[in-house]
């Protein structure tokens, strides 16, 4: 049902005993300060999320971040109670001629933390959250997969790939990247080297009966582009050893109906506010960027009411004390990307039916995630008052939630 319109921030509510900010950056000499941005500076989305604070009763003002005036800064954001910050990541890297400015401002919101006040999203979350090695961290929860590994070392990762690439198909993935790039797709090739041998057919029956030898060729494909390359065993472990010394891989079992695509749960703080289904598109299994068709789902839909009450259990059960955020708050807008499996098991030929579907989550996204009904019109002139009242009024939805979960959480 519509409400009324506000293209322009509300004013705050008389005594309210909560006060936060959204804070913001324009990179100079970028048009807009960016290109998430509209003409008057602001990211399409700042508006609407500090009037959905200011909606369930919060006070909430509009700030940007002067990197030339970072003690200004400091002493302004002490009156507040929790800071929204919707600085898209990279941005404070953007600045011409001068370093360090992102160094010091994650160091802020660390000791703004510190305090006891929530910063949406912090340093610590986005990146313990966003890193690949998350995946490893929640293997024995509900969302998790057992066999997913981390690497820190080549010679680790020599050994124990070995082991798991002789039990199942696998997926390597830097701890980097959100486009694909650095995702590695690993299956056996078939004898014409042209193909790929069937599931059943590798090596190991149970993990860690055999390894592979160097000279087995593997089928290799990159997320990014979906592009293909055969290379051996001893190939590949050379080409990514020096990424496991100098930081790390994720390991994980390849699910063989990623061809279904992703299922991305949309979240604010602990409530699902909707969940789309990401289906590739052009004979590819990537499901990011523009390479996927979308359909979107309530979260009340008993297709994915088991998906949706493991993720629960597990944020109840110590999500955030598992990826070492003790503390911490849960991200007030973030997403988690499953992807489909079998029951552990399952030995018939055919997939389980979509009610006997299980899901396992790929990646947490929780560094300023973006609202694409509002995105559409970001980076040229249009503004807030631009975007269609029919995607407005859906957006808002989104944007009242994120409002009232910031103060449950500051209560």
């Amino acid at each position: 049902m519509k409400t009324t319109r506000f293209n322009t921030l509300l004013p705050s509510p008389e005594g309210s005993c909560k006060k936060l900010a959204v804070v913001q950056f324009k990179v100079p000499g970028a048009k807009n300060g960016g290109t998430d941005k509209g003409p008057d500076g602001n990211r399409i989305d700042s508006i609407p999320i500090a009037n959905g604070v200011i909606k369930a009763g919060g006070a909430c003002d509009m700030l940007l971040y002067d990197y030339e005036d970072h003690a200004g800064f400091e002493a302004t954001i002490e009156k507040y109670d929790a800071l929204i910050v919707r600085i898209n990541p990279g941005q404070l890297s953007q600045i011409p001629g001068v370093d360090g400015v992102q160094a010091k401002f994650d160091a802020t919101m660390n000791a703004f933390v510190a305090k006891g006040k929530p910063v949406w999203s912090s340093p610590g979350v986005q990146t313990k959250m966003g890193a690949k090695d998350a995946l490893c961290k929640i293997a024995n929860m509900g969302c998790g997969l057992v066999d997913t590994f981390a690497y820190y070392d080549e010679e680790t990762l020599k050994t124990e790939f070995k082991k798991t690439m002789a039990f199942q198909p696998r997926v390597i993935k830097q701890n980097r990247g959100s486009a694909g790039e650095g995702i590695w797709l690993c299956w056996i090739a078939n004898e014409a080297k042209d193909g790929i041998i069937g599931a059943h057919e590798y090596p190991s029956k149970t993990f860690g009966e055999k390894s592979l030898g160097d000279d087995v060729v593997l089928k290799l494909m990159e997320m990014n582009d979906n592009h293909v390359e055969y290379h051996t065993v001893g190939e590949f472990l050379t080409f990514c050893g020096g990424v496991a010394a100098g930081g790390q891989l994720v390991d994980q079992r390849l699910l063989g109906r990623i061809d279904e695509g992703e299922v991305r749960v949309l979240m604010a703080g602990d409530t699902c506010q909707m969940i789309i289904h990401k289906k590739p598109e052009g004979g590819g299994l990537s499901a990011v960027g523009g390479n996927s068709a979308y359909t979107y789902y309530e979260p009340t839909d008993p297709l994915y009411a088991d998906l949706l009450a493991k993720l629960q259990g597990d944020i109840k059960n110590g999500l955030l004390d598992v990826l070492d955020l003790k503390g911490e708050k849960l991200p007030l807008i973030w997403t988690c990307d499953y992807i489909p499996k079998n029951p552990e098991g399952w030995d018939k030929a055919e997939n389980a039916e979509p009610m006997q579907t299980e899901y396992v989550v790929g990646e947490f996204n929780c560094s300023c995630v973006g609202i694409s009904m509002f995105q559409a019109v970001c980076g040229g002139e249009k503004t807030l008052a631009d975007v269609p009242d029919a995607d407005y009024f859906e957006a808002c939805k989104l944007t009242d939630l994120m409002g009232v979960k910031a103060l449950e959480m500051l209560a």
